[in-house]
């Protein structure tokens, strides 16, 4: 049996290591980490709606169908089919799929390594430490160019932000600035909402406008110069690769194999697809990679499917209680282009949609 050799330990990586098992192919997974923390509902760990607990997994009970070694690969020789661990072991292969995300990109701004986020665990809990301290002052929240990963997590950081400090009683003496580089709020689909939301709250925002670099308190944007109290910066997103650096070239959205060949592929956010890096356009590709391999190996033929998802947007509660309202929205991308529906009512049940949603995911991943 051919030896397939899936690198990377998210959802990528797993969906398609699920996908190979089912027909009878038992890959080698190849994670960095002993452990995976899901990503779609950490800004509510700002606000205490989620737990750690409830969104880290280890890798236990993915060895019933996948052989798993955790090291991180330092790079990939595709001539000779070797993919190369930082321990000094050379794994060869047959077939290959990366999937190993991206990276933050600090150095695009230079200063911004000390900012916070919802991205990083670390950044995470001292953020949530300065928004439950901070009694006046000026927050600004900025997303960078796309591509980068889950669209709207920086509003919805921004309208958790302004949630808690509603709770706390000290909204009004804190300052919001939402900060997108792009011509839209992200995603698209919901830009009138989004922007609807920010003016009912009272957050300042603008579009089109870039951060540039940080020094201390003052933030350079090309727009202009801003003082900040607190900064929270999502970095531009790169490809977080062992064959390079850059996202991967692949040859379309249903042939994941790399241009130069024929037996690596690419999936998920380190792939570069015109489509949202999120969790559902990852494991459709990762499905369609590994239809690939199977077709390869006569055991199946390849799936052709739409990209498409429904998406959860969570908006904060005007109220200051700790109850996130989410905006629903949905998408698919079509040879005309995308086409997206949504409701323009954030509602409570939509929050706990997109709970049911990751924890559905988790459990078909991990196995628990």
């Amino acid at each position: 049996m051919a030896k397939v050799v899936v690198i990377g330990g998210g959802v990528g990586g797993l969906e398609a290591s699920l996908y190979l098992s089912w027909k009878g192919v038992r890959p080698l997974l190849v994670t960095a980490s002993e452990h995976y923390v899901s990503g779609p509902s950490r800004p509510l760990i700002l606000s205490g709606e989620q737990n750690l607990d409830r969104i880290v997994r280890g890798y236990r009970r993915v060895r019933e169908h996948a052989d798993v070694i955790v090291d991180r690969p330092l790079s990939v020789d595709p001539d000779n089919r070797l993919v190369n661990l930082s321990d000094g072991r050379s794994i060869e292969y047959d077939y290959l799929i990366v999937a190993t995300g991206i990276r933050y990109d600090y150095v695009a701004i230079p200063g911004s390594e000390a900012s916070l986020n919802v991205y990083e665990l670390g950044r995470l809990y001292d953020l949530r430490d300065a928004i439950w301290r901070i009694k006046e002052g000026r927050i600004l929240v900025y997303a960078p160019k796309q591509p980068y990963r889950c669209a709207p997590a920086p509003l919805e950081t921004a309208f958790t932000i302004d949630m808690v400090l509603r709770h706390r009683g000290v909204r009004d003496k804190v300052d919001i600035l939402f900060v997108d580089a792009n011509p839209k709020l992200q995603p698209p689909v919901i830009h009138d909402i989004w922007k609807e939301r920010l003016e009912e709250v009272g957050i300042d925002f603008v579009t089109g406008t870039e951060l540039l670099s940080m020094e201390g308190n003052k933030v350079i944007l090309s727009g202009g110069e801003e003082k900040v109290d607190l900064p929270v910066v999502l970095p531009p997103n790169a490809g977080n690769s062992p064959l390079g650096p850059g996202f991967l070239e692949v040859r379309g959205p249903q042939d994941l194999r790399l241009k130069e060949y024929d037996d690596v592929f690419a999936v998920g956010d380190v792939a570069k697809l015109p489509f949202p890096k999120n969790s559902e356009v990852t494991s459709i590709s990762a499905r369609i990679a590994a239809s690939q391999v199977l077709e390869d190996l006569g055991l199946g033929q390849r799936l052709r499917e739409t990209y498409r998802f429904v998406g959860w947007a969570y908006a904060g509660n005007l109220s200051g209680e700790l109850a996130t309202e989410s905006i629903r929205f949905q998408l698919e991308f079509t040879p005309e282009g995308p086409k997206g529906t949504k409701d323009p009512e954030p509602k409570r049940d939509y929050t706990e949609q997109k709970d049911r949603w990751e924890q559905a995911l988790l459990q078909k991943l991990f196995g628990y």
